[in-house]
């Protein structure tokens, strides 16, 4: 099977782009879909927009070069099928100031001990000026299996470790919030990429959580991941070779219940980076770690019936419009 976004068809006819993006499980023995996925396929390729480029992977960095985090999409970890873009939920799409940074409880963190300067300021700067939700190019496999590459306001630079820097702070209302909520209930992971390796990560975690029947005891609580780690490996040449993604627990926030009747709450989104360099690992091997990853699938079901099904149903269609095409 193969997945489109619905999305695709609204950004290629210049439509609202606010909207979620349910993915559209193509390959069943409706005709109609097949039409209508391959419509979508031949607009967006030859419509384009207004997108991001490509990020090629690669490339040779330079020490304290801009590497770019892409978001694809979020859904439930126990349904493949049913993606979402990555925006559909309320993220950062723009980078908080420096003046925001140094205003947070957390400012220092990131202090050099021997200088007391802050690494990506002064001579190699940090633009902030990132935008998230900007669509990328992609190639073709990528949109018929529902990638929703986007840009984020994430500041990474090569070689360079961040032990923490606020992405935002925002104040999510009720809306929001239950939002969330439903997405951690649902077990929602996304999906990230650092040129051509994945990543991924779940959205937040329910403690408590009563199994049997699906729903959180009362003494339940929801928690949400605002904190990124990102461990980046790099080969001899300088070439990212390696990502992780990670959360961490101490800096987990508690969205289930909201103190003192308030409807909002205010949400600091951060992240922090480590560079390793891994001489052993080398390019052409890149992809090695994948095997083992609880995210990736070991193998998957092919369903060769409705494959011959919807075969047949189009050369069935053919052979029909060609007949009356001939008698007319």
């Amino acid at each position: 099977f193969f997945l489109v976004s619905q999305d695709t068809v609204r950004h290629c006819s210049k439509q609202s782009l606010e909207k979620k993006s349910l993915m559209v499980a193509i390959g069943s023995p409706s005709i109609t879909s097949a039409l209508v996925a391959l419509s979508v396929l031949a607009i967006n390729i030859t419509v384009d927009g207004a997108r991001e480029k490509m990020i090629r992977a690669g490339k040779k960095h330079k020490e304290h070069d801009h590497v770019h985090v892409v978001v694809n999409k979020v859904g439930p970890f126990n349904n493949p099928t049913e993606m979402y873009r990555f925006y559909s939920l309320p993220f950062c799409q723009e980078h908080a100031t420096e003046d925001e940074e140094k205003s947070h409880p957390h400012y220092g963190d990131n202090t050099d001990d021997e200088t007391g300067e802050e690494p990506g300021w002064g001579e190699h700067p940090i633009t902030r000026e990132k935008k998230g939700g900007k669509l990328h190019s992609q190639r073709l496999g990528q949109s018929m299996v529902g990638d929703r590459r986007e840009s984020t306001p994430y500041e990474l630079t090569f070689g360079d470790d961040v032990e923490w820097r606020l992405l935002c702070s925002t104040r999510l209302s009720a809306d929001d919030l239950q939002v969330f909520r439903d997405a951690i209930h649902n077990t929602y992971f996304f999906e990230m990429f650092l040129e051509d390796l994945p990543m991924w990560g779940y959205i937040g975690e329910v403690v408590n959580e009563d199994i049997v029947m699906g729903q959180v005891r009362e003494d339940g609580t929801v928690y949400l991941f605002p904190h990124l780690h990102f461990d980046i490996g790099y080969d001899g040449d300088n070439r990212i070779v390696s990502v992780q993604v990670s959360t961490q627990a101490e800096r987990r926030v508690d969205i289930s219940l909201v103190e003192n009747g308030k409807k909002e709450l205010t949400v600091p989104f951060s992240y922090s980076v480590t560079w390793t360099k891994e001489p052993e690992l080398t390019w052409k091997r890149r992809h090695s770690r994948y095997v083992s990853n609880e995210f990736v699938p070991k193998g998957f079901e092919i369903h060769w019936l409705s494959i011959i099904n919807s075969f047949v149903l189009v050369m069935l269609l053919t052979a029909f419009l060609t007949i009356i095409l001939m008698r007319v």
